[in-house]
């Protein structure tokens, strides 16, 4: 015959039951208030510049610039953050917010070891309907480096509430970060360069580069003819006045068709995945051999960390840099770029 339950032990069910059930409740009301937020559309008043003419002249001084220094100069790549991702069973469950609480003290924690010079973050920096919000959140944290900061956005970050006019709108707000806009005409967004320097002279050019959104017209996303034109006139006009061309990388979110190609024989890192490149491939690749360029830097795939040389230049993937999202384990952190006095890079994956 079955024993009956005591009635400590019944207490301690019912407790435990409600406990359930108020945590339940709690996640369910944040998820339905949330909700709410998300189908708020917010639209912002943010614009690019002129429309950009290879016609046009070229003006170096309009090149944002930082001066290096003579002593070694760090840049920490960063990707895919992802916050508040509402992709996965993890945003019914609320633990999206256990994920990036964790992830923010890793990311505190590499920044406050590596201690850049300047921070890249190349795309999906959330994924969410309240966008904006989670956009003004991270301007905040990355504010609080005390670090030069520009970042690129990826495929997800305007799939929100928050158009990019918005997310831009928030961007132009921090004290630290340098995201500009770029000419109008050119393929989305945060279309720009910048110029890291010694001695008033360039030694490197990043430029930053937008690969289209989720929510573009299909067929579109990669980096087009306009984009690859305005990188060769940009990197004619440095040439035309300093004497020659400088190194210079590209920064951006989703991979070219390169990537596609490269299965083994990695320099560092590893491929876990497969490779999902743009739909349009216009060049780039040819014209950064055509003007020194030395490497290029893609995100997106977060299982892939690798970098190959091709042609004289290092096709890398940046190294995920949070928990929240899909991710493999041992597979997250940030990749560093040293450039040193001699203008020569060491590359490191920084894994947290």
């Amino acid at each position: 015959m079955a024993k009956k339950l005591s009635s400590k032990a019944k207490k301690i069910i019912a407790v435990l039951v409600a406990v359930v059930v108020a945590i339940a409740a709690v996640i369910g009301g944040f998820n339905i208030y949330f909700s709410y937020l998300g189908k708020q559309e917010q639209h912002g008043t943010a614009a690019g510049d002129p429309a950009w003419s290879a016609d046009q002249a070229f003006d170096i001084s309009k090149l944002q610039s930082l001066d290096m220094g003579a002593d070694d100069y760090k840049v920490l790549v960063l990707t895919d953050i992802h916050l508040k991702n509402h992709a996965t069973f993890a945003a019914e469950l609320g633990v999206n917010y256990v994920l990036d609480w964790a992830g923010k003290i890793a990311l505190d924690n590499m920044v406050e070891e590596v201690q850049p010079d300047l921070i890249l973050v190349l795309g999906d920096t959330t994924l969410t309907d309240r966008n904006d919000i989670e956009y003004e959140r991270f301007v905040k944290q990355m504010d609080s480096y005390q670090t030069p900061w520009a970042c690129v956005f990826g495929n997800h970050d305007d799939e929100g509430r928050a158009d990019k006019a918005k997310l831009v709108d928030v961007l132009e707000t921090s004290e630290y970060g340098l995201f500009q806009w770029g000419p109008e005409n050119l393929h989305g967004a945060g279309n720009y360069a910048i110029r890291l320097t010694r001695g008033g002279a360039t030694q490197q050019v990043l430029f930053m580069l937008d690969t289209g959104s989720s929510t573009d017209p299909a067929g579109t996303t990669g980096i087009n003819e306009q984009q690859v034109a305005w990188y060769n006139w940009t990197m004619d006009g440095i040439k035309a006045a300093e004497g020659a061309y400088p190194q210079n990388m590209a920064f951006f979110h989703i991979p070219l068709p390169v990537y596609s190609e490269l299965q083994d024989g990695f320099l560092m890192g590893e491929r876990a995945e497969a490779t999902y490149p743009g739909d349009v491939d216009s060049g780039l690749f040819d014209a950064m051999k055509a003007h020194n360029g030395t490497q290029m830097f893609a995100a997106h795939d977060h299982n892939n960390d690798f970098t190959a040389e091709v042609d004289g230049i290092r096709v890398s993937y940046a190294l995920k840099s949070s928990y929240n999202c899909y991710f493999k384990f041992g597979m997250t952190g940030g990749t560093l770029l040293t450039i040193g006095p001699d203008n020569q890079i060491q590359q490191e994956l920084i894994y947290f």
